[in-house]
């Protein structure tokens, strides 16, 4: 009988040595925890762990204090956090956590079938204080080299800007004088598509790119950014730093102003093409009448061809950069004693206007009617017979 009895007390010993090492086993309860950080980078931190959501527990057992209760009992546990963040004035943040855990309670005679709280053993508040400072000391760097790279793009902004500012000045050195009795400047785009804004801001719409060789008038200067004349009453925005200086000096500036003191422009129509020329028979396209300019009644037939080819690369560039349907032709009308139609597609204009085919070619190409209103032009040996294969509209 006495060594049955030292046999249950050295069981009995047994049971509460095994009870205290699982006690032992389960995580010390730590409910608050300080971080060098501020309440609002650690409510952030938090979110981003889900810590302000409920989530389901797969069991009771090991999350709450077990003493007289019988786990098999109770279904669906479930648990949440209360957070309370307490900011010090040194910057430094004290987060005290507070795990509240419930599961449904089956009772077997169905009378008292609940849900119940329970007391958690401090297992859920560590891991979640665990997981905050490993997700604070992962993200540290990142932070630390997003700081810095934020500081070096506010540099080179700021470097940009000197040196727009100072490619201002130099500009405002470099430009070529006004011509006489005019303060007109011109400046052209590098061949490469600059984009033209509709405010002098990168963030505005882009209202065009410019083609290669393109000329625009300076209409405004505003800092690092100048306003071009686009035609038809409409303007746009480029940096300074992406203009190139130079005078009115292509085929199309000089050639419309030269003959500008010949004809007058009266009318412009967008029509459907009459006339029998194959290559615009039945597409539509731009009339436009010519009058002679004071009393002469006839002109020469080289002023009209030139005449001719500076309204063609005017109305393409206005058709190019603007924001209507461009027409597929260009015709113009002369109403001088002899007359005369002069044609052409709009992409044998581009062609030849962006120095894709030379004079002769694109001559060759256009229809010019009769001819001989177009003859006289000095040309080389190589040019064209020209072509008459249109009639005028009906007017």
């Amino acid at each position: 009988m006495r060594h049955t009895g030292h046999q249950g007390i050295a069981f009995v010993w047994l049971i509460l040595l095994s009870g205290y090492l699982q006690a032992a086993e389960i995580p010390k309860e730590t409910q608050e925890r300080e971080y060098a950080a501020s309440s609002a980078t650690l409510k952030a931190a938090l979110e981003q762990l889900g810590a302000y959501r409920g989530n389901p527990l797969p069991t009771l057992e090991g999350f709450i204090q077990t003493e007289r209760v019988e786990l098999d009992q109770y279904q669906r546990p479930y648990y949440e956090f209360k957070i309370e963040l307490v900011e010090s004035p040194s910057g430094r943040t004290l987060v005290r956590v507070k795990a509240n855990v419930s599961a449904w309670y089956a009772d077997p005679k169905g009378a008292q079938s609940a849900y119940h709280s329970f007391e958690s053993n401090g297992r859920l508040e560590s891991d979640l204080l665990d997981r905050l400072s490993e997700y604070l000391n992962k993200h540290k760097a990142t932070s630390a080299d997003a700081d810095s790279l934020t500081k070096q793009i506010a540099a080179v902004r700021q470097q940009r800007l000197e040196v727009e500012r100072h490619i201002s000045e130099l500009e405002k050195q470099t430009l070529p004088p006004p011509t006489p009795g005019s303060s007109t400047q011109y400046v052209s785009l590098p061949k490469l598509r600059n984009s033209i804004f509709s405010a002098p801001e990168e963030r505005s719409p882009v209202l065009l790119r410019g083609q290669s060789e393109d000329e625009f008038e300076v209409l405004e200067r505003r800092g690092a950014w100048v306003r071009l004349g686009l035609g038809d009453n409409r303007s746009g925005w480029v940096k300074s730093s992406q203009l190139l200086p130079k005078p009115p000096s292509s085929a199309t500036a000089s050639a419309v102003r030269g003959e500008a003191t010949a004809f007058t422009v009266i009318r412009e129509v967008s029509s459907t093409f009459s006339g029998d020329w194959r290559r615009l028979k039945g597409k539509k396209v731009l009339y436009i009448w010519a009058r002679p300019e004071g009393s002469s009644l006839n002109v020469k037939a080289g002023r009209k061809l030139r005449f001719a080819q500076a309204t063609f690369s005017e109305r393409y560039r206005q058709a190019v950069h603007g924001s209507q349907v461009s027409p597929d032709g260009i015709v113009v009308i002369f109403l001088d004693q002899q007359g005369g139609v002069a044609a052409a597609t709009l992409s044998d204009i581009g062609l030849w206007v962006e120095g894709a085919i030379t004079e002769p070619v694109f001559l060759s190409r256009c229809s010019l009617d009769p001819s001989s209103a177009f003859i006289g032009v000095s040309r080389t040996s190589d040019a064209p017979k020209l072509n008459s294969e249109s009639s005028p509209p009906s007017r």
